[in-house]
């Protein structure tokens, strides 16, 4: 794999999604969820072959079993999923699209590899 200094945004993106479409990837692997103030999922990093990888649901999408996209309140919407590498150079955005019901939230690239470091497994918005 080439380093994450080398790639660019879309490349990251490729290389997360298939780590996370793999046959080997269990998703139990997950090393930070992230919830908003009303306890809603917003996102979460798994870990994975390629590294630490960063995933959330952007736009609109219901409410439900935990805040995991469904439809069972009539919403047809279930968002956009948004995956990246967690790890990138001085060069990339540290900020992270999320959403909930309670709407947008962005999240810093910086703070999740920090919650990783010190083991912190759940990240609570305000």
């Amino acid at each position: 794999m080439a380093k994450t200094s080398n790639l660019s945004a879309p490349e990251r993106r490729r290389i997360a999604e298939q780590a996370l479409d793999s046959p080997e990837q269990r998703t139990e692997d997950v090393l930070v969820r992230v919830q908003c103030g009303r306890g809603h999922h917003v996102a979460a990093v798994l870990g994975t072959a390629v590294g630490p990888v960063f995933r959330s649901v952007t736009g609109l999408h219901a409410h439900g079993d935990r805040d995991y996209v469904d439809t069972g309140h009539g919403s047809h919407q279930n968002g956009t999923r948004y995956v990246d590498l967690l790890a990138a150079d001085d060069f990339t955005d540290d900020a992270l699209p999320a959403s909930c019901e309670c709407g947008p939230h962005t999240l810093s690239r910086a703070r999740l590899v920090k919650a990783i470091a010190d083991y912190e497994r759940v990240i609570q918005l305000p």
